[in-house]
């Protein structure tokens, strides 16, 4: 009797979604693609901002030797683009993926009473980066207050860029890049980093 498993594709070059879904096209039964805002933010977005960076597919097999063999077969074709990505099986949580260690960063404003003109912009500049330490993912906060005016009362939100390494090590090399990279932007940002896994 055929059986049937569902997986999610996560990738952290957009550009090469498509080189993905071609691939994956190969080997699924049946593909939807999504956003990794989705997964990873819990406020709403605009439209604009969401990268369709995430694609849930579902492979039917006659059996599970047959289902093992087109994931090998899937995998081994995903490796020529050189670029991260994560699947994951969403019944069974099993990782086909060169992703060992998942964090964060967390930009706070407390210590800022006015955001300088050019702030937004810097911000939004790294949160997509790809590094030799891992990727990193992030996405506008649903309010941002308008640079050059005080902030002095305003509850902001945070800026959350998420990163991604093959390796424990390299995750604390990126927090320690990335936390930088933010200090560059702005010396008085306070920095909190975060490992989930």
């Amino acid at each position: 009797m055929p059986i049937e498993k569902k997986f999610i594709l996560i990738i952290f070059n957009n550009d090469k979604i498509n080189d993905f879904n071609k691939v994956i096209i190969k080997y699924a039964d049946s593909v939807n693609q999504s956003s990794s805002h989705l997964l990873f933010e819990t406020e709403p977005i605009s439209i604009v901002d969401i990268a369709q960076d995430v694609t849930f597919f579902n492979i039917i097999a006659e059996d599970e030797d047959s289902l093992n063999r087109k994931m090998d077969d899937l995998i081994e074709e995903l490796k020529k683009f050189n670029s991260y990505y994560s699947i994951r099986n969403t019944e069974t949580r099993e990782l086909f993926t060169d992703i060992v260690s998942v964090g964060a960063i967390d930009i706070k404003f407390d210590n800022i009473k006015v955001i300088p003109k050019g702030t937004y912009k810097k911000i939004d500049e790294i949160k997509n980066l790809i590094t030799e330490f891992g990727s990193c993912k992030g996405y506008k906060p649903t309010f941002r207050p308008l640079e050059g005016n005080s902030v002095e009362n305003l509850k902001l939100q945070d800026e959350i860029i998420y990163l991604f390494s093959n390796s424990h090590e390299d995750m604390a090399k990126l927090q320690d890049y990335m936390s930088k990279k933010a200090l560059e932007i702005n010396p008085d940002f306070l920095i909190g980093t975060r490992t989930f896994v």
